[in-house]
């Protein structure tokens, strides 16, 4: 969702009398003040638009063992990498599915289809609505594979992107639980883990950006 479409959201709900005030912009986020007029009296909040995010968890299926392809990276706000689900950013008007598949073909070097995806929340997730105006879609993509390819991928491979190098690593479902420290990567996990064991979850999500 644009900022322009978030306010009008606002304002048709008639949460929104007077317009944001912006207080910093730059090409990957805007900051701004909003004042929400609540039926319990004026809200003021700052609100940091960042876009919506699409990630996918690879699930690695072999004859006798299984295990998630991750993404070891570099993050500014500790010394210590990142494990995460391969993930990136939808352009405006995108389709979350054909995002996900362009980020996993870079991240990962996997071709895939969007008919391959499992969606696995019937709505976007907002990983942290009381500051951030970010949404997401999270996906799943199961694969049947032979145990040497997990056993290859359970050491880490370097893939030297463009914007960022990152290591691909498989990882057995129960350490991806104890290896990350990544709130969305977790959530994404448990999310799937869930719908293994109950197949009837959800329903097939809107997936307008």
């Amino acid at each position: 969702m644009t900022i322009d479409a978030w306010q009008k959201s606002l304002q048709a709900a008639n949460l929104l009398k007077t317009p944001p005030q912006t207080l910093w912009s730059h090409p990957l986020l805007t900051i701004q003040e909003v004042t929400l007029h609540t039926p319990h009296g004026p809200l003021k909040r700052l609100v940091i638009h960042r876009g919506t995010f699409t990630a996918v968890c690879v699930h690695l299926v072999g004859s006798t063992r299984e295990a998630f392809l991750m993404v070891r990276q570099q993050r500014p706000v500790r010394p210590e990498p990142f494990y995460e689900h391969p993930a990136g950013m939808i352009e405006p008007g995108e389709d979350p599915r054909i995002a996900i598949a362009r980020e996993l073909a870079e991240e990962t070097g996997l071709l895939i289809t969007p008919d391959d995806l499992l969606p696995l929340s019937p709505q976007p997730v907002y990983p942290s609505p009381g500051l951030w105006h970010e949404k997401g879609y999270f996906f799943a993509l199961r694969l049947q594979v032979p145990d040497a390819l997990i056993e290859a991928f359970s050491q880490p491979h370097l893939r030297q992107n463009p914007d960022e190098p990152l290591h691909l690593i498989a990882l057995p479902p129960h350490q991806v639980l104890t290896h990350t420290a990544n709130l969305q990567t977790l959530a994404h996990t448990l999310l799937y883990l869930y719908a293994q064991t109950h197949p009837s979850y959800g329903n097939p999500p809107s997936t307008s950006p």
